[in-house]
């Protein structure tokens, strides 16, 4: 398809849904030609072109052949993909972590252990951007690889504005924004669940840390389940709210999680040369060790960031980098860290110092 009807393809889809949009263009239509015959079609596609050039915005439609091949086969597969970033990050293996956003301090410890060695063992992290294991998610797998963000609204603004410093690390360490929505678009309730789909079928399997009884999370797995995916979940105490959702997923049959290589095992992938401690038991052992804050963190770029963190003031990750010097890439992965330590909390527009472990 020639570019000027990939634009003209997006309004279509826009204008009058994508299912509409892939009947038309399975009937021989041009997208030019279907959109000139939409009553009252309300997207433009040179702004949709103008906006994809401006932003460094890629858009890719079904017949691309960088098309991910994952997404697709899928049986619902986004008539056009919108890209920033680098495409690369999802060549390979490629495994969803998602869960709640009022994770519990052991889901994220959990989170953060299964990513980074997921991560470093090649495989990219696919999630979905919103507050708590997906956020932490993509922190831990920027320190040791590739991590892919799918949203839920348009790339210009992503969502939520607090992660905006996680996009600016994601972009800065090679990773890869997704989204089936126009530049513009603002996040919509109905969005999250067609979001999860993307989630779900960019991803040889998708692991569930923590989940409420009606958790969006549970969504992404019964979709992974029709989309014929290999769905896992972490179990956690069986008295947390935060774990019901898993304990559901275990007892209808998803994998049980308790170490990368249960998810390796799971997925058919080549393990780590290097065996692992099991990052349930890891975080528990973290949890339950001492208090992180007796001491200050040993390394010196830990120490940096740390001191950029002014203590009672919100301090922007731009903010940090500017004191530090450091890549805003290093600079997110070192916050990862100082959260998981119990040194500094993230909050709307930035982090703070914690002044004990609790929250």
């Amino acid at each position: 398809m020639e570019l000027a009807e990939k634009f003209y393809l997006a309004a279509l889809c826009h204008s009058i849904g994508r299912r509409q949009a892939l009947q038309t263009l399975e009937a021989g239509v041009a997208p030019s030609r279907a959109l000139a015959a939409v009553d009252g079609a309300w997207h433009d596609p040179g702004l949709i072109a103008r906006l994809c050039s401006r932003h460094g915005i890629e858009l890719l439609t079904l017949d691309d052949s960088c098309y991910p091949p994952l997404l697709r086969v899928i049986p619902d597969p986004p008539p056009v993909l919108y890209l920033q970033g680098q495409l690369g990050a999802l060549e390979g293996p490629t495994v969803a972590i998602v869960g709640a956003r009022r994770c519990t301090r052991l889901g994220a410890e959990v989170t953060a252990a299964l990513a980074g060695e997921l991560a470093r063992g090649g495989a990219a992290i696919v999630s979905g951007l919103a507050r708590g294991i997906d956020t932490v998610a993509h922190r831990a797998a920027l320190q040791q690889g590739r991590t892919v963000a799918v949203l839920g609204n348009g790339l210009v603004h992503p969502y939520p504005p607090s992660n905006r410093g996680l996009v600016r690390a994601i972009l800065d360490g090679g990773g890869l924004l997704v989204s089936e929505y126009p530049p513009l678009a603002h996040p919509r309730r109905h969005h999250f669940p067609e979001r999860n789909r993307l989630i779900s079928g960019l991803s040889l399997g998708v692991v569930v840390v923590e989940a409420g009884e009606h958790s969006g999370s549970l969504i992404t797995a019964r979709m992974a389940l029709e989309q014929g995916r290999e769905v896992l979940a972490v179990p956690g105490p069986v008295t947390s709210p935060a774990s019901r959702g898993c304990h559901r997923l275990l007892r209808q049959g998803a994998a049980l999680v308790e170490s990368a290589a249960d998810v390796l095992e799971a997925l058919g992938m080549q393990p780590s040369s290097q065996p692992q401690p099991g990052a349930v038991a890891a975080a528990e052992r973290s949890s339950g060790g001492a208090d992180p804050l007796s001491s200050a963190p040993a390394d010196p770029s830990l120490l940096r960031v740390l001191d950029a963190v002014v203590g009672g003031s919100v301090v922007t990750l731009d903010e940090i980098v500017a004191v530090t010097g450091a890549p805003a890439a290093a600079a997110s992965a070192s916050l990862v860290e100082l959260e998981l330590g119990g040194f500094v909390r993230q909050v709307p527009g930035g982090y703070i110092r914690r002044p004990s472990r609790g929250f």
